[in-house]
């Protein structure tokens, strides 16, 4: 059946479906999504970066992070337009601090720029823009397929040139280990203590 002949129930499953596989990291697919628009595309790579809740074992960023990155940018602009105000983020209830807002923003940083560097390397190993970017992320967050005929839903990494396998293999480990925690193991004031 073509993806296009899809009556509504079957519409809905197989969306529903895709989002939570790749939300969940779980790195299944029953159709692909790269072919149901560029919309649909650029949904599917911020779902990619987006994972899942504190504590759950998905990649990605997390959505407490993206609350608290919402809520320090919200500070910001309320500092700028209201220099002499006081105000105070709460998350869960609770006062955000100085130091929550730096880690998060942070570890925000360093993922989108582990992400960027490891796309362009693999675009140095010659492939295309769109499976480097593609692979990149779904790499860093271990969702599994990425965006595109390649790596997508449809493709695998077979046709990937070995070396670039190797790089995604490491940017798998950065990203499964949240940078943050591989940093302060390899750190050598770690292992003095």
């Amino acid at each position: 059946m073509n993806e296009l002949e899809f009556k509504p129930a079957d519409a809905i499953l197989h969306a529903t479906f895709s989002v939570v596989s790749v939300v969940t990291t779980s790195g299944f697919a029953i159709s692909d999504y790269s072919g149901w628009g560029s919309f649909t595309a650029m949904l599917f790579f911020f779902l990619i970066f987006s994972g899942g809740c504190t504590g759950s074992t998905t990649g990605g960023i997390k959505i407490m992070r993206f609350i608290i990155s919402a809520k320090m940018i919200r500070q910001v602009v309320r500092r700028q337009i209201f220099p002499n105000g006081i105000f105070a983020e709460k998350y869960d209830g609770k006062k955000i601090s100085d130091g929550v807002f730096t880690g998060v923003a942070s570890f925000v940083f360093l993922f989108m720029l582990t992400f960027v560097v490891f796309a362009l390397i693999l675009m140095a190993l010659g492939m295309d823009f769109e499976s480097s970017v593609s692979g990149s992320a779904a790499a860093i967050t271990n969702v599994g397929p990425g965006i595109g005929q390649i790596i997508g839903p449809a493709g695998n990494y077979g046709d990937i040139p070995e070396l670039a396998k190797w790089v995604l293999s490491l940017e798998m480990i950065l990203g499964r280990l949240e940078i943050f925690t591989l940093l302060i193991f390899l750190s050598p004031r770690f292992w003095r203590s």
